[in-house]
């Protein structure tokens, strides 16, 4: 709440830093607090953006057991990928796409959603050269998807 009353124009650096910090605590409640600090960030366009490098921890967090965590990844994540549209490179793009295929099934709908948009949007800022490098695990992560559309 104190995030939302806060002109961050001037500090994006300190809270990025701060914030980058706490989702690496192994305090479970920091994680959780960071992680929640991020989704009101994420709000803000261009703050988004400057949030990118928080991408690797915030793909991590999507192999958590705990529903809650994973829900806010994936929606930091979402809206980290509507903010950027910068090609990324191939070996980027499988790091950040594999995680996403068990995430199609999970019974939270709003994860479903987010982690095929996500799943799109990566295969979409794909660089041309890094393509060829995943047409393989495309292949295979299409199967799921056409099965969940189906179910629907």
């Amino acid at each position: 709440q104190v995030l939302e009353c806060l002109d961050l124009s001037k500090s994006d650096d300190s809270i990025l830093e701060i914030m980058s910090k706490n989702l690496r605590s192994e305090c479970r409640e920091r994680r959780r607090l960071a992680l929640s600090g991020l989704m009101v960030l994420s709000n803000d366009p261009s703050l988004a953006k400057i949030m990118w490098s928080l991408t690797e921890s915030l793909v991590e967090f999507l192999q958590e057991n705990d529903s809650g965590v994973v829900r806010m990844s994936i929606i930091v994540l979402s809206r980290l990928f509507l903010a950027n549209a910068h090609p990324i490179p191939g070996r980027v793009a499988l790091q950040l796409a594999e995680p996403l295929v068990p995430l199609f099934d999970n019974d939270d709908s709003q994860v479903q959603m987010c982690s095929m948009y996500v799943f799109q949007k990566v295969m979409d800022l794909i660089k041309r050269k890094g393509k060829k490098a995943l047409k393989s695990h495309v292949r295979q992560s299409l199967l799921p998807l056409s099965f969940h559309c189906h179910d629907e």
